[in-house]
């Protein structure tokens, strides 16, 4: 089947050249500085979406007095996949900086509704539009290509992974200082607050971008992709409450598997598809992607299933009763391990190729997750299992993109890496219902069986990625 040529790229109206070097005008280093600067507080919206809000997910779920609270996470990823696709096209025809902005303002309403929502549903709707705040991360990574001189983009793009990771550790902090006096209320209101002044500083002092490409955007493929998924996940969700063979699971599982199936069939043709099925159907591609999807469905799960595990009063059998502060040192942990890890990752992946950091990722996330799934009865085995699983998820994030940068043709490699992510933000969605109904499934309340099957899920995902990296082949220039 013929290809569709990819989008062209052209000048915008500001007079830049083909290449976009009229606006990298002559700035002093300050100014550059300060345009990285910016972008890394803009991008640490996506990390704080996450890492403020897991830690008081058990007080979220007391609030509105219901215990399965598994599409407060669902809602973010499931959007926020969609929108890091739709918006990253965006971007590049109307403007990287234009349609950043609009998605931290989307981000902002959505928090807003979050601080004020009397209901459960209305939360979750809050998070949805939060899920907006994800794209900020590609489009971010598109203008500091645009507008910086080439000979920091390399520097700015290791400041912004670096912010990133430095959110793991944050977020939960914050989180706890604000949780004790102002209720979960007080995170949603702090990210109200960060996204509004750090959207006006980006507004009046980052230049936009002078690119623009001369493409369509897929709105049928992704429209399908996303209402499949949202049914699919329905359906899972439901399970516990109506039970395996009843019509609302049956029917939300059975109308998400037609959904998507037609959204395969609908990618094959679309003259600009959110994914290239021709490039999954290959093995050096499917295996990393499908790794990817298992990593994230891991990362998301212990994100939820510590904290919840960790303030459970010890009176019922396990956790410790710790109060959203403390919970922040046990995600630390794995978020400074994870910090590690990845240059370390890059390192054993330079030397013995990509392939063996993916594997030396997965195999010390499975080893994390079963650690704590069979010994959780102090503090300190938690911590250790979480020290040992952030290795596993900084070494194999880190490693993932470079295995699909020596699986692809160069032409291709932008296009994998936005799969790379795509893929990446389902396996989180699905991570985060599947875990609930895991939790549960012992009964109505959260019991010890009940987080040993959750964190046993994590580990075979880890099992999975670890199975994928030694089965993707030989990668190009390598091995």
């Amino acid at each position: 089947m013929e290809q569709a040529p990819p989008p062209q790229r052209t000048a915008a109206a500001t007079g830049s050249d083909a290449d976009g070097e009229s606006v990298r005008q002559d700035r002093s280093t300050a100014q550059n500085c300060a345009i990285v600067a910016l972008l890394v507080l803009l991008v640490e919206i996506t990390g704080l979406t996450y890492t403020m809000v897991t830690p008081a997910l058990s007080e979220i779920a007391a609030a509105y007095r219901s215990p399965d609270i598994s599409w407060i996470v669902t809602a973010v990823t499931l959007v926020g996949a969609i929108a890091f696709a739709v918006c990253g096209k965006l971007g590049d025809i109307y403007g990287k900086k234009a349609i950043a902005l609009v998605c931290t303002a989307v981000f902002a309403v959505g928090t807003a509704l979050c601080a004020t929502a009397p209901v459960l549903p209305l939360l979750i709707a809050g998070r949805a539009l939060q899920g907006f705040g994800l794209a900020v991360l590609s489009l971010a990574y598109g203008l500091v290509r645009d507008v910086l001189p080439k000979r920091l983009i390399p520097i700015a793009l290791g400041f912004i992974g670096t912010g990133m990771g430095a959110s793991a550790i944050i977020g939960p902090v914050i989180s706890g200082l604000l949780v004790e006096p102002f209720t979960f209320r007080g995170i949603f209101w702090f990210q109200f607050g960060y996204a509004i002044v750090v959207g006006l500083l980006v507004w009046r002092f980052v230049p936009e971008s002078g690119l623009r490409a001369r493409a369509g955007v897929d709105w049928i493929g992704a429209s399908l992709l996303g209402f499949g998924a949202l049914a699919f996940l329905f359906g899972v969700g439901t399970i516990k409450s109506a039970g395996w063979l009843s019509v609302p699971v049956l029917g939300g599982i059975g109308a998400g598997v037609l959904l998507i199936a037609g959204w395969f069939r609908y990618e094959r043709r679309a003259a600009d598809p959110l994914v290239r099925i021709d490039l999954l159907a290959q093995r050096r591609v499917g295996l990393p992607l499908l790794a990817n999807a298992c990593v994230q469905f891991a990362l998301v799960g212990n994100s939820m299933l510590v904290p919840m595990f960790v303030m459970s009063a010890p009176e019922g059998g396990f956790g410790f009763g710790a109060t959203a502060l403390e919970v922040a040192g046990f995600l630390a942990a794995s978020g400074v391990s994870a910090m590690v890890a990845g240059p370390v990752s890059g390192l054993i992946s330079r030397r013995f190729g990509p392939r063996a950091g993916m594997t030396f990722g997965a195999s010390a996330l499975v080893t994390g997750a079963a650690l704590i799934a069979f010994v959780h009865d102090t503090a300190t085995a938690v911590l250790l299992a979480q020290l040992v699983f952030g290795i596993g998820i900084g070494s194999a994030s880190a490693a993932l993109p470079n295995v699909l940068v020596h699986a692809v043709p160069a032409d291709v490699q932008g296009v994998s890496g936005g799969m790379l992510n795509l893929v990446g933000s389902f396996g989180s969605s699905i991570g985060s219902q599947v875990l609930i109904v895991l939790l549960l499934l012992p009964g109505a309340h959260y019991t010890e069986t009940g987080f040993v099957l959750a964190f046993l899920a994590t580990a075979a995902c880890g099992a999975i990625a670890l199975t994928s990296a030694l089965l993707v082949g030989p990668l190009r220039d390598r091995e």
